[in-house]
C-alpha cells in the first residue's frame, strides 16, 4: 500500500518502462484521461522498483489502450447490433418492397378490372342505345299490326260484300294460239271460266282501281291499283288511308289497258294472310299437284282474262325478272328462258316471244323476292 500511496503521490514523477513496452500502441496517437483507478490497478500488477518513475505520457496509451478495447468492443457489439438493425431493416425494407409491389400489383389488376367492367358497361350501354330504338319500332310495328290486320280485313270484307264477280263461260273469247303440245295442260285450261268484275263500286272508293286478281289455291282475290309510282301502295291500303300492309299494286310503267309482255302486279306478304300473304302456297307441292291451282283469272274495266303459270322461284333480291321493255325479241327470249329457267317445278308449258307474260312479285323472308311468272292464254274485250 505505500507503494500505491507513493504512485497517488508521486504519480507525474512514476517513469514505467515495461508497462510502456507492453501496452503502448504507437499507431494511436489519441489522448486519454488517466484516473487514479487505472494508476492503482497498474501498480497492483505490477513490480515497482523503488526508483521507477511513472511518466504521465507513459500511461496516456494504457488508458486509451483500455479505452480503445473497450470502445473497440462496443463497437463490435454497436457493429452488431447495427448490422443486425440494418439486416432487420433490409428485410424489413424487402417486405416492405414486396408488399408496395404487391399492393402495386393489385392495383394494377384493380385498375384493369375498373378499365374491362367500364368498356363493358361502355358496350352494354352502346348495345342498349342501338336496340332502344329497334324495340321501340319493333313494339311500333306490332302495335300498328294489331291495329291495322283489324282494319284491313274488315275492308276486304267489304269490298267483297259491295263488289260483284261474277265467274262464266264464253264462246266469245280469243283463245291465245300457242305452240303448245297436244295433251298438256293448256288444252284443259282454255275451257275454264273468266271472270268479270262491275268496277263501279270500286271506283268510288279508289279511283286508282285498274283490276281485279284471282289465283287459285290462295287467298289472293282483291283488286289491284296503279299510280304514278310503285311506292305509294306500300304504305297504303285500298281505301288511302295509311296502313303498312299496303295493298296490291300495278307497277306504274305498265298500261292498265293494253298489256304488253311483261305486266307485274306487286303486294306485300302479309303473316295475317291478306295481299300476298298466301301466295307462298304455290312452293308446296299440294299446290301444284292440284291443276286448277295453276290459273290465275284477271278483269279489267276493259278485258277479261286467263293466264297459265309456267315458272314459281325465290331468289335473292334483283330486278332482272321486272323488266317491262324489250328491244327485240331477242332480248324477250332471253328474258321469258332465264325465269323458266328458275322455277322449282315443271309446269309443262311452251312459252314464245308471242306470248305476254303477267308477274306477281311479293317479299320471302328479308332478302328474298318470291315470283311467279304466267302467260297469257285467253282473253275476252268486255
Amino acid at each position: 500500500m505505500s507503494d500505491i500511496k507513493r504512485v497517488k503521490n508521486e504519480k507525474d514523477n512514476i517513469e514505467l518502462p515495461k508497462l510502456k513496452d507492453e501496452y503502448k500502441n504507437k499507431n494511436d496517437k489519441s489522448i486519454y484521461t488517466i484516473t487514479l483507478d487505472d494508476i492503482v490497478k497498474l501498480v497492483e500488477n505490477h513490480e515497482l522498483k523503488k526508483d521507477s518513475i511513472i511518466k504521465k505520457e507513459d500511461l496516456n496509451f494504457v488508458k486509451k489502450e483500455n479505452k480503445l478495447n473497450e470502445k473497440k468492443l462496443i463497437t463490435n457489439e454497436e457493429e452488431k447490433q447495427i448490422k443486425n438493425i440494418k439486416n432487420d431493416n433490409n428485410d424489413i425494407k424487402i417486405k416492405q418492397e414486396i408488399t408496395n409491389s404487391q399492393k402495386e400489383d393489385n392495383h394494377n389488376k384493380e385498375k384493369t378490372k375498373r378499365k374491362k367492367l367500364n368498356k363493358g358497361k361502355l358496350i352494354s350501354l352502346i348495345i342498349l342505345l342501338i336496340m332502344i330504338p329497334v324495340l321501340v319500332f319493333s313494339t311500333y310495328k306490332i302495335i300498328n299490326y294489331l291495329i291495322e290486320t283489324p282494319k284491313t280485313k274488315d275492308l276486304i270484307k267489304e269490298i267483297n260484300d259491295t263488289t260483284e264477280v261474277n265467274e262464266y263461260e264464253s264462246d266469245e273469247a280469243e283463245i291465245v294460239k300457242s305452240d303448245e303440245k297436244p295433251n298438256t295442260p293448256y288444252w284443259n285450261f282454255i275451257k275454264m271460266k273468266l271472270i268479270d268484275v262491275n268496277f263501279d263500286s270500286l271506283k268510288k272508293t279508289n279511283s286508282d282501281t285498274v283490276a281485279w286478281l284471282f289465283v287459285g289455291g290462295t287467298n289472293v282475290n282483291y283488286p289491284v291499283v296503279q299510280t304514278s309510282d310503285n311506292d305509294y301502295y306500300l304504305n297504303h291500303s285500298f281505301d288511302k288511308t295509311k296502313n303498312s300492309g299496303g295493298w296490291l299494286f300495278m307497277d306504274y310503267r305498265n298500261s292498265k289497258d293494253d298489256y304488253g309482255r311483261n305486266t307485274i302486279i306487286y303486294g306485300h306478304n302479309m303473316k295475317n294472310q291478306t295481299m300476298f300473304g298466301t301466295l307462298k302456297n304455290l312452293l308446296s307441292r299440294s299446290w301444284y299437284n292440284t291443276e286448277d291451282n295453276r290459273i290465275i283469272k284477271m278483269s279489267s274495266e276493259k278485258y277479261n282474262t286467263l293466264w297459265q303459270i309456267y315458272s314459281v322461284y325465290t331468289l335473292e333480291t334483283t330486278s332482272d325478272y321486272i323488266q317491262t321493255e324489250f328491244a327485240s325479241d331477242e332480248e324477250y327470249q332471253t328474258f321469258i328462258d332465264l325465269v323458266k329457267g328458275r322455277s322449282i317445278a315443271d309446269f309443262n308449258t311452251t312459252v314464245t316471244t308471242s306470248d305476254k307474260t303477267l308477274t306477281l312479285s311479293t317479299c320471302h323472308g328479308s332478302a328474298k323476292k318470291l315470283v311467279v311468272h304466267a302467260k297469257l292464254i285467253k282473253i275476252e274485250a268486255k
